[in-house]
């Protein structure tokens, strides 16, 4: 990290965040980290273990990078209802990690 009068010079990352059906008509939200996707599967019961998982990694990459959130809805994806409710989840988690990243980077610094 690099510090200029009192400010934290990070790099910007634009993580793209794809919601699509896959083969077995299953709905996905996949997290496109550069170590790897990171999938919620929003059908079954471990949406909520997964979206945790996926929390914890973007707190992980707001210590260094200033993130900036991007949904890609497939072309395919015709679930209106799901493609409302990750736009909104997508944007509320954007805020969320824009909050969190700052408290967590003045607690570093003292």
């Amino acid at each position: 990290m690099h510090f200029m009068k009192g400010r934290i010079s990070m790099n910007q990352i634009t993580l793209d965040v794809i919601l699509f059906a896959d083969d077995s008509d299953e709905d996905i939200l996949s997290f496109q980290f550069d170590n790897g996707e990171g999938k919620v599967h929003l059908n079954s019961d471990s949406c909520q273990a997964e979206m945790k998982e996926i929390f914890s990694n973007l707190i992980k990459l707001c210590l260094d990078n200033d993130i900036s959130l991007r949904l890609i809805i497939d072309e395919s994806y015709s679930r209106g209802l799901y493609k409302d409710v990750c736009n909104e989840y997508v944007q509320d988690l954007q805020k969320e990690l824009d909050t969190i990243k700052e408290r967590i980077r003045r607690e570093l610094i003292e």
